[in-house]
């Protein structure tokens, strides 16, 4: 009888042997990747394969991080076994590439793609209004990223691509009411907005 592997799939992970598993990890610009783990895999071993898909050298920027079971974003010990937190604290095994800490100036990043990837968090940010910005910095730096990402105007034709294309974060808009007699009432939009906060693993 010829030998098989089979694979097992769980509800959590998808198990390639009673020592492997295989995580899934959300890049910046959105795209997910696999990473096959062993069990005792650290956080820094993910970290460091995502990086060399990335080609990424300065991995002491960046980190990673998942939804915890009350859907708030919680950092990986980098130290520590990544799929013992993850069975811990996470809603499900999904891992979030980003950028950890921040540097005051742009010279400091050495690489290109390392500039690239802060360029994806802080446009990231923006338009999920984690980096609030006035209405003029707002439609300054869509003029920006649409040129970093498209290239100069004269190398496109028609605009219509800019359709689908998030340019401007999310606003809180207020619904004005002018009453019988003039007067005016504001109301607020039903939608709020919540922003997760990233406490370390136990």
């Amino acid at each position: 009888m010829p030998f098989r592997l089979k694979l097992r799939r769980t509800r959590r992970y998808n198990v390639l042997s009673k020592n492997c598993f295989v995580t899934r990890i959300r890049l910046l610009d959105s795209n997910v990747i696999e990473c096959t783990l062993s069990v005792e895999s650290t956080g820094q071993e993910c970290l460091e394969a995502v990086a060399q898909r990335l080609e990424l050298r300065e991995t002491h920027y960046f980190g990673l991080w998942f939804l915890s079971k009350n859907q708030q974003g919680r950092w990986v010990e980098l130290e520590k076994a990544l799929k013992k937190q993850l069975d811990k604290f996470a809603n499900e095994p999904l891992l979030f590439f980003g950028v950890m800490f921040y540097v005051p100036t742009v010279s400091r990043l050495q690489q290109e793609v390392t500039r690239y990837q802060y360029y994806l968090q802080v446009k990231k940010d923006v338009l999920d209004r984690r980096l609030p910005c006035m209405l003029e910095q707002s439609i300054r730096l869509a003029g920006l990223a649409v040129q970093a990402d498209f290239g100069d105007y004269g190398q496109y034709e028609s605009q219509d691509f800019l359709r689908e294309y998030v340019l401007f974060p999310m606003v809180s808009v207020f619904f004005v009411c002018v009453g019988p007699f003039g007067n005016s009432t504001e109301t607020t939009p039903s939608v709020s907005f919540s922003l997760p906060s990233f406490p370390c693993a136990d």
